[in-house]
């Protein structure tokens, strides 16, 4: 057994933005990755925010460190000849090619899957592009937000009222990785029983499109496009007991009504115990509460009439909550709330994440002594834990910090 999944890997990357956090993955499981980056690096240690101090050195961008940990740096010039052969037995020294480069560039260099795996028959190669490798959109310009436009996220993300949103952060180049990482094992595993490598081919706009879940089900069987539905989600009311509410310093998340906790008449009872139950222990809110779940609000929902009787009341039931939940801290409606067995969640901020005591429990932040620019760091850690063969994040490489060592070995 090996100290770590895939130590003894090697990955030979060839990527920027899109297929960078794939790299990542395989690197903190084990993999020795050697990033090949042009002189002055990619996009990726272009782009902010910057550690403090260090603002537009490309060893200080917060973005490139996220999405490149656990690597070796190499500093070549892909459009010079001698940097093409030097890239070329980089790649034959590798099990894994990974890269995202347009459609054809790779080969135009002598890099393509063709060329290498003639060479070396068991080379698992994973191109991760914004549309694939085929196909009529194959040689199309991509960017994250093309990647979350085409995939037919951007209509789900937001409120009715709103045009399309963005998704925060690289969702789309981050599914993309995520996907490519998933089938670039599975290649291995067969690389590994038969000696036969393959090509992984990732369309950034097929990973972003499984995000969607039932739209497109949605479509083929009722020929209907789902639609943005906001925090109220697909019914169009505010439901007691469910939606975000405002607390003293930030924002809770209810979903009380929901078949996995306890029910809205244990709310209710932590508000009488405070005294602050106000209306809801009189009729007609009183009655309703005490029935008021999934299973009576499906059935509702077939009953028109008995519908608008009680949708009246909902205003007044839903004032008294957010009054209740107004009175506390994010930290003691959640805390509480779930000592009593009720869904809530804080709406987190990144700074509640850092201070977030299951986190700190579980250890789950890393700290980097040497920080590739300025002082020591606190980074998160994997997203899953391997009991048998952990990873374990090392930091990210300074731009050529390995080029010297790792050429001189080959």
């Amino acid at each position: 057994m090996t100290d770590r999944a895939l130590e003894g890997v090697r990955v030979i990357e060839f990527t920027d933005e899109i297929g960078s956090y794939c790299g990542r993955l395989l690197g903190d499981l084990g993999a020795e990755v050697i990033k090949v980056e042009p002189p002055g690096g990619g996009r990726e240690r272009h782009v902010g925010p910057f550690i403090t101090g260090f603002e537009g050195e490309p060893d200080a961008s917060l973005a490139f460190w996220v999405h490149n940990t656990s690597k070796k740096s190499v500093v070549l010039d892909l459009d010079l000849p001698g940097a093409q052969e030097t890239a070329r037995k980089l790649a034959l020294s590798a099990d894994i090619v990974l890269e995202d480069y347009p459609v054809g560039y790779l080969s135009a260099r002598g890099l393509g899957y063709e060329q290498l795996r003639s060479q070396k028959p068991s080379l698992v190669y994973t191109s991760v592009t914004g549309f694939g490798q085929t196909g009529p959109h194959a040689g199309w310009a991509y960017a994250d937000i093309v990647g979350q436009a085409m995939g037919g996220l951007m209509t789900l993300a937001g409120e009715q009222s709103d045009p399309p949103n963005l998704i925060y952060g690289r969702q789309a180049d981050v599914s993309a990785s995520i996907h490519a990482a998933q089938g670039t094992m599975i290649a291995l595993l067969h690389a590994e029983a038969t000696g036969q490598g393959q090509l992984v081919d990732v369309s950034a706009q097929e990973a972003v499109s499984i995000s969607q879940e039932t739209a497109m089900q949605t479509w083929d069987f009722h020929k209907k496009n789902r639609t943005r539905t906001g925090e109220l989600g697909a019914l169009p009311i505010r439901l007691p007991g469910s939606g975000t509410l405002k607390t003293k310093d930030g924002y809770v998340l209810l979903f009380i009504i929901a078949p996995a906790g306890k029910d809205l008449p244990d709310l209710v009872a932590w508000m009488r115990e405070e005294g602050k139950a106000g209306k809801l222990d009189e009729e007609p809110y009183a009655s309703l509460l005490a029935k008021f779940n999934m299973a009576f609000l499906t059935q509702l929902m077939g009953n028109p009439a008995e519908a608008v009787t009680v949708l009246q009341h909902l205003g007044a039931m839903n004032q008294e909550i957010a009054n209740f939940f107004a009175s506390k801290t994010a930290k003691e409606a959640y805390e509480e709330g779930q000592n009593r067995q009720l869904l809530v969640g804080i709406v987190s901020t990144p700074k509640d994440l850092a201070e977030n005591t299951q986190l700190r429990a579980r250890d789950w932040y890393v700290t980097f002594p040497e920080a590739p620019a300025g002082p020591a760091v606190e980074f998160p850690g994997p997203p899953y834990r391997l009991s048998e063969t952990p990873a374990l994040i090392a930091r990210p490489p300074r731009l050529g910090e390995h080029t010297e060592a790792v050429l001189a070995a080959l």
